[in-house]
Formats: C-alpha cells, structure tokens, sequence
C-alpha cells in the first residue's frame, strides 16, 4: 500500500547506493530488522514512492495533535538510535540513511486505537533538492514526560483509596488513590485530562504542563444547620446552642428564634446534635441541604413543694485499709519450702493458700485475731505434711517467719534468742566448775542441771 508519493525533481538522493528498489535490500542487509520502520522505496517514471505492507491509516506527523508529536518523535529518536547501534563506525552512513527532506511530511504514524502508536519513516535518505533538509537528529529537543501527581482532599485533608476515572483523548479507566491519598502520571505537555471522583462525580479538568506539578481537587461536601427554638410559641433570643457533630463542637446564639450553623463538612451515617436548655435533639445531615432542628419549651407550672425537715447527717467512719501481713516458711535446713500449701487456722477462722517461689505468701491481718494462737500447717510439693507451727500475730509486727521444727515463738525470734543466751550461760558455768577448787560446784551444777 502507497502511503507517500513525491516528484523526482523535488528531492535528491544522499546516499552512494542506486536510488532503486535496489536500495530496499541493501538496508536491510545493513540495518536487519530495523529496516522494518522504513518504507519500501518504489521508483516511478517520474516520482518516488514509499510502500508499507501493513494496512490501517497512516497519516502524515503533521497533522498528529501535539500531544502525539511528543510520541511520534520519541519513537523516531529510538529508530535512529537503533540504526546508529547497527552500523557502528559507519555513522556517515547511518546519518544519510536517518536523513528525511522534512519530519513532519515524511515521518507517518498510525493509530492503533489502544493508546499506542506506530511509526514509519518515508523519504529516507533523501534531503531537498536545492537545501538538504533537517536530519532526525537535529531535530527540536526530544520532549520529556513530566510527572503530575493528583490528590482528593476533604476539609484539606487528602484521601487515601479515593476510587476515580482518567479520562484522556484516546481512552478512559478507572484509577484510586493510594495509601498516601496521590496518584501521579507521566505524561508530555499539553495532554487535555479530565478526572472524575466517583463518590461525588465531579469533574476536574486540566492540561499536563512541561514541569512536575501537584494538583488537589477539593471534593468536600457541604451541609448546614439551622436551630429554631420557642418558648410558649414565642421565639427565643440571646441564648446559646450547642451543636456537636462529627468530632467537633459549636456555640451559636439564638437571635429571634433562629441559629444557624453553615459550611458543615459533610459526612455520610454521622447524625448533628444541638443542645439547648439542657434537652437535645439529633437530627441526620444531607450534603448541599440545610437540616432544621426545633425545640419548643413550655414554662413549667409553679408548684410549691412541702417543707421537708433535714434529717441530721450521721458521718460514717471511714474505711480502714486492710494491713498486709507476710509469713515466710523455711524448712529446717533454712531454705523456702517454695511452692508449698499452707492452711492458717484460729479457731473457726480458716485461710488456706500457696507459697510463692520464695517459700512466702501474704495475708490481711484482720483475718485472724491479734495476740491469739495461730495454727499454720504446710504441705510440701512432694506432698510431705510438716509438724504443725503455732504462733501468734503481733501489734505492729508484718514479717513471720516460720521453721520446720523451730520453736513455737509465736511468729517472733525473740525466744529463740533467749534459749540461745541460756545455753550460753550454761556452757561458761561448765568451764568454770571444771576448774581446780570447784568441785563443790561442780556438784551443785550436775545436782541442779544434769
């Protein structure tokens, strides 16, 4: 299929090859596959021609929107570079070969219809015939896509997986915001986009620009309140309302019945409450709309109301805190009996309970009675019963420690300590009587002691 067609006297061949369909084999052998982006050239009795084997409609790059242009010629970039890539050291060659008598009437695209383009190259090396025309890589400066970044925002606050629609010349899709509430493109200058918000179908247009840009569409909904309050039928002036909503709290006066509350940022499911002499009322919100709230008070009957005759005011006592006592069990190599049951017993009050890793356990003192017998009877992990341990709780005294087979000291040391100095006398009595001149005494010890 012809796609462009020129008169021999416009143009002149650059390149030492014959300008024949000759000259279609031997760019192949030299630039393989990449020959595929240049035009089969067909010479005519007076005019060159350029042929392509693929059907669909080729247009000249002049007459693409500019948007396009940017595509077209990135493109065109990439087959140049691929026949410089091709033909190393031969870059004479390969800048005739890129060389068109003009881009814009010589370079021809296609639209394939899915938001993609194909390119191919007519007049290859050829220039005018009076001026050689611009190589491909003189051409202007290759376009860069700039990144816009968008974002929804509700009382300036941006939304996270606002779900929307792109809607661009060639195509439209949906899109949603990510966990940072943006989405950003990258996209060449002068692309017309509109944006749809789904939730509000708003639409917001704009044209790519040749920078980055940040761009925030502004999609809060507005609602408002309005308060009407009477008294007997009569309006009520000068008086505060309260009105709560979404996390928020507002004082608006009454002036002749009427408080009004606008500019409200719409929630969806989140009722308005106003409070006013104490009653409330509750009232769901509608975006774009005002929602009346009325209070109508009736004055209240005088009524007088009896004499009633205090009663004098008995002050209770108050509440002692429990004092936190702790008993400590050792066995009789002086180690907590860790972990072993305990049963506290006076009389017919009764706690029972488990040591802790320490061999020790707490208990309120108010349990049992001060200056009585207390009978404690442990339990071993291995399930040995020990001889049961009396002793007695003290004023004051928090800290009991209990031994297997210690003496009934009634929790303290103290008769231990006396026992102790007891047979300390005894001893210094012994070393004495066996001393010489002593044996009468010795006599009174053994008749006394032993």
């Amino acid at each position: 299929m012809e796609i462009k067609n020129v008169r021999v006297n416009e143009i002149h061949w650059s390149i030492g090859w014959n300008a024949s369909q000759e000259a279609n084999k031997r760019l192949k052998d030299k630039i393989g596959e990449t020959s595929k982006y240049f035009a089969q050239l067909k010479v005519g009795n007076a005019t060159y021609n350029w042929m392509v084997d693929t059907v669909g409609k080729w247009r000249p790059m002049g007459m693409a929107p500019d948007s396009d242009k940017a595509v077209i010629m990135e493109k065109a970039e990439e087959i140049r570079q691929e026949v410089f890539d091709k033909l190393p050291g031969e870059d004479s060659l390969a800048t005739k070969i890129c060389q068109v008598p003009n881009y814009e009437e010589y370079i021809f695209y296609k639209d394939n219809g899915d938001d993609t383009l194909d390119v191919i190259i007519t007049g290859w090396g050829f220039h005018n015939f009076k001026k050689a025309g611009p190589f491909i890589e003189t051409w202007p400066p290759r376009p860069i896509k700039h990144t816009t970044t968008i974002a929804f925002v509700i009382d300036g606050v941006r939304q996270p997986q606002r779900s929307f629609s792109i809607v661009t010349p060639k195509m439209q899709k949906p899109d949603v915001t990510d966990e940072q509430g943006i989405r950003s493109y990258k996209e060449y200058a002068g692309l017309n986009i509109t944006i749809i918000d789904d939730a509000t179908q708003r639409q917001f247009n704009f044209t790519t620009e040749d920078k980055d840009t940040e761009l925030e569409f502004d999609v809060t909904t507005k609602a408002s309140v309005t308060v009407h309050a009477t008294i007997d039928g009569e309006p009520l002036d000068s008086e505060t309302v309260g009105i709560d909503y979404d996390g928020q709290h507002y004082d608006v006066q009454l002036t002749n019945g009427e408080a009004i509350l606008p500019d409200l940022s719409y929630k969806s499911g989140i009722s308005c409450k106003a409070t006013l002499r104490d009653e409330e009322r509750s009232e769901p919100l509608s975006g774009n709309t005002t929602t009346i709230i009325t209070f109508d008070f009736k004055t209240p009957p005088v009524i007088e109301e009896p004499v009633v005759e205090e009663e004098p005011v008995v002050e209770e006592e108050p509440e002692k805190e429990p004092v936190i006592a702790t008993i400590t069990v050792l066995d009789a190599q002086d180690q907590p009996m860790k972990n072993a049951q305990f049963r506290l017993q006076q009389g017919e009050k009764l706690l029972e309970g488990q040591l802790d890793e320490q061999g020790a356990a707490q208990f309120m003192m108010e349990t049992f009675t001060i200056d009585q017998p207390l009978q404690a009877t442990i339990t071993t992990e291995d399930q040995r019963q020990i001889e049961p341990i009396e002793f007695t709780l003290e004023e004051g005294e928090l800290e009991y420690v209990l031994q297997e087979n210690a003496p009934k000291s009634g929790g303290s040391i103290i008769g231990f300590l006396v026992f102790l100095l007891i047979l300390a006398a005894l001893a210094a009595l012994v070393i004495f009587a066996l001393k010489p001149g002593t044996e009468e005494l010795t006599k009174i010890i053994n008749k006394n002691f032993f």
